[in-house]
């Protein structure tokens, strides 16, 4: 029986959603079953079985339409969906404490991202928030202007290399170059000598959080195929990132990139900085979730403005302001229909489409209950098609971010980086990165897909081209 018919493999935010071991499964429906009624409505196990192999995003979204905006699904687990503005502003602000990540999901991703900021928790979570946010004042991340023109610089004189016709893999561009502005954002130059390297590990990484067999990694005494495997990867890249800290501790911390904050910081509380483990997490982690994200978000950029030339063209004529020189990050206020285009195009395909939460408490959400331990889900991919709150939901409209199209729009009905204490701690970086990146591509190439190819989307880790993204790059006259 094919993989796809025993498993339904969705992914949370970056969180994978994966198969989980049977304890677990059985755990979730003991829990379960003590639920007081009234449960909220969902399809059956034997309906949710049949959903097995379809694109979850897709899928929960017309749960939402069949049954609300609180669902409860079950399958291999019972998962309760949230798509209530409301809700989601109690479970990721007003009373989050009382949503933790202690997921199964998490454990998997903690055996490369150890504690980092993505899979930590509790008080060890809000120390490492509290060192790290300064490090991303918008004051800091906009000095990264010069780093981002200049990778973008070296991937247009590429670009104009590139022979006529020749179809080119757009998400491995986006790829590299994203890698390539976290990487310097992070160690500098030192990073130079591994680029390549470090971009094939982070594709084996993703590679791994996909996988049926990814729960192996809990079990590392396993000699199996997928353990060895994943052991030999994770060496060469805690080798490469430990070397880095080791070396710049060695000359001596003075370049003031990321890395020499990990290191220099010390809590105000308690007069400590990070142990050494613990830098390696965080580098890790913005390693991981820095390019990403990023990546797919400009892919489907491209994408929509290929299928919208009034977009296109409106945005052109905007990006002519600059003469064709590339934006720095002070020029970013006189380009707002950038950030509107951006904007709409993450409302449509939100990198981070769904978060998930353990509820530490029993909870009630639109007269529903929820039991303590329960698994919630929230889908900024349903959240930013809600009908209730967006007119023409499937229509790409930059000017909905208008201002005055804006003005009264409920905060949580459109959140692509999270929201609230645990939001994207690098929303202003991804910002930054993306706006300047197209401010350089758009006046100078033409970006469509290659006729035939076929671009759906998948929701693994991020809402990615499923097929990848095969694209002409043509030199505008």
């Amino acid at each position: 029986m094919r993989r796809s018919r025993l498993f339904l493999t969705v992914r949370v935010g970056t969180i994978p959603i994966l198969p989980k071991p049977p304890d677990y499964r059985i755990v979730s429906t003991a829990v379960e079953s003590k639920l007081p009624l009234p449960r909220p409505p969902g399809p059956s196990f034997w309906q949710g079985f049949k959903a097995y192999g379809r694109d979850p995003a897709m899928y929960m979204h017309q749960l939402f339409l069949d049954y609300g905006e609180v669902v409860c699904w079950r399958g291999t687990m019972t998962i309760y969906l949230l798509n209530n503005p409301d809700h989601v502003r109690q479970v990721l602000t007003q009373a989050h404490p009382e949503f933790t990540k202690d997921l199964y999901d998490y454990r998997v991703l903690k055996q490369t991202l150890g504690n980092g900021l993505v899979t930590n928790d509790g008080a060890d979570w809000t120390r490492q928030r509290r060192l790290m946010q300064p490090m991303f004042h918008h004051k800091i991340v906009n000095a990264f202007d010069t780093a981002i023109n200049g990778f973008t610089a070296t991937l247009v004189d590429r670009w104009q290399q590139l022979p006529a016709g020749q179809p080119v893999a757009l998400e491995r561009e986006m790829s590299r170059i994203t890698f390539q502005i976290v990487a310097a954002t992070l160690f500098g130059s030192e990073i130079n000598d591994h680029a390549h390297e470090m971009v094939d590990i982070l594709d084996v990484i993703n590679v791994n959080t996909k996988s049926a067999a990814a729960f192996l990694t809990l079990y590392p005494w396993i000699p199996s195929p997928h353990n060895r495997r994943f052991k030999r990867v994770m060496q060469r890249l805690d080798n490469i990132v430990y070397n880095l800290i080791n070396g710049r501790r060695a000359s001596g911390i003075g370049s003031q990139d990321l890395l020499d904050r990990l290191l220099s910081v010390r809590d105000e509380q308690s007069g400590l900085g990070m142990e050494e483990k613990q830098v390696r997490d965080e580098v890790v982690t913005l390693m991981l979730a820095g390019h990403e994200t990023s990546a797919t978000a400009l892919q489907w950029i491209f994408y929509l403005l290929s299928k919208h030339p009034e977009v296109e063209a409106a945005l052109l004529s905007e990006l002519a302001v600059l003469s064709g020189n590339p934006a720095t990050s002070g020029d970013l206020s006189r380009l707002p229909y950038l950030k509107q285009v951006v904007q709409e195009s993450m409302r449509i395909y939100p990198p981070v489409w769904g978060i998930a939460r353990t509820s530490t408490h029993e909870q009630e959400f639109g007269g529903y209950r929820i039991p303590a331990g329960a698994y919630l889900s929230i889908m900024p991919y349903s959240l930013h098609r809600h009908p209730d709150h967006w007119t023409e939901p499937a229509r790409f409209d930059p000017d909905r971010f208008s201002p005055q199209r804006s003005a009264g729009r409920h905060s949580y009905c459109y959140i692509p980086f999270a929201a609230g204490p645990r939001a994207c701690i690098g929303v202003g970086m991804s910002m930054l990165e993306i706006q300047l990146v197209l401010a350089q591509l758009l006046p100078r190439f033409w970006v469509r897909p290659v006729p035939g190819h076929v671009i759906k989307p998948m929701a693994t880790v991020t809402y990615r081209p499923r097929f990848g993204m095969q694209v002409f790059i043509e030199p505008r006259q």
